[in-house]
């Protein structure tokens, strides 16, 4: 049995589809179709490692099949809580900035009691948002689900064009579109088509980078 089919083994065992998997670890859909098509594919050791995360086990089991397939569920449930501060990406409160859509396994696990929901936090800069955030600060992020927009609420939002940005979501003109609102009035709200909205991640919050 190969790295492939491991991971094959891996995802009937959890019950989730590749999909599930690239959008809860950054991994992309093409980087895991590659490997899962692939039995002589070598996937890097970053790519490995989130991968043993996201599934609870170990990246020697998935290179190598040694060990035991799911660690014990005192290990992997003491990682469900916690935040990854993905410390090399950038979400934007002004414009819209390009996405960097490759692997990084940078990140640090935050313990926050008071965001116990959330799964990840990043970077934000840019006043758009301010005073509600100020640019410098780490956003608490929640991944959005839902097959609906609950208006309202601020947004990071990733397009399919590789684009990002930290806003309000209202409706827009029409049930194609949403619009873009900042919280500072300088910046002029804008709609975007819904379609092409990759991912969503709901802001709970922020914190000042000199309170870690």
């Amino acid at each position: 049995m190969g790295i492939s089919e491991r991971i094959k083994k891996l995802l009937d065992y959890k019950g989730v589809t590749p999909y599930t998997v690239s959008i809860n670890t950054r991994i992309s859909q093409a980087t895991l179709s590659r490997i899962l098509k692939n039995s002589t594919a070598k996937p890097s050791m970053g790519t490995i490692e989130l991968l043993a995360k996201y599934f609870g086990t170990t990246p020697d089991w998935i290179l190598t099949g040694r060990g035991e397939m799911i660690q014990e569920q005192a290990d992997v449930a003491s990682t469900h809580n916690r935040i990854r501060y993905w410390v090399d990406v950038d979400a934007t409160a002004g414009g819209v900035t390009l996405f960097d859509d490759q692997v990084t396994t940078k990140y640090i696990d935050l313990d926050i009691p008071e965001f116990r929901d959330c799964t990840d936090a990043v970077n934000l800069y840019g006043d758009s948002m301010l005073p509600l955030y100020k640019s410098g600060q780490i956003i608490i992020l929640k991944e959005w689900m839902e097959s609906f927009i609950d208006y309202g609420n601020v947004y990071l939002v990733i397009t399919k064009k590789g684009n990002r940005m930290v806003k309000y979501l209202r409706k827009g003109s029409d049930a194609q579109h949403v619009l873009c609102v900042s919280e500072n009035k300088d910046f002029d709200p804008f709609e975007i088509e819904k379609d092409d909205i990759l991912r969503l991640y709901l802001v709970k919050g922020g914190i000042s980078k000199n309170t870690l």
